[in-house]
């Protein structure tokens, strides 16, 4: 059984997406369901809820802090147009009042930088449950 992942990962750092990314194919290669994962990358909040629609994304990495708005207003943009898209927040901020808006406005787990690959596997594996019965 092969799964298609479409993946938007969303962070004003490229370095950042890059890191992201590379924890995410390591998770997956190391998991036992065969799944072919396409990356998509935006550095701002800008058109996100299009670019989903655009790119059929399965799964937002969404990071809190982006330039001209926050992540957690997208968040909000993405639940207003895709209430059951799957949604992580990312921050090197893991303050109680950031996890804490996170999980009000939606967000279906949260990261905290530097990645631990545990954490994102944990999310990888929430998503493949949830969507695919895995």
């Amino acid at each position: 059984m092969s799964i298609t992942i479409n993946i938007l990962l969303v962070d004003d750092v490229e370095y950042s997406r890059e890191l992201l990314r590379a924890a995410l194919l390591t998770c997956i290669r190391e998991h036992k369901v065969e799944i072919d994962a396409n990356f998509f990358h935006s550095s701002t909040g800008k058109s996100i809820p299009q670019q989903i629609k655009l790119n059929n994304v399965n799964l937002v990495y969404l990071d809190i802090e982006l330039p001209h708005t926050s992540g957690l207003e997208v968040l909000k943009q993405i639940r207003g147009s895709y209430p059951d898209m799957k949604v992580v927040m990312v921050s090197g901020e893991s303050s109680a009042e950031n996890v804490t808006a996170a999980i009000k406005s939606g967000a279906n787990g949260f990261i905290v930088k530097p990645f631990n690959s545990g954490r994102i596997l944990d999310t990888l594996q929430n998503y493949l449950k949830k969507f695919h019965n895995v």
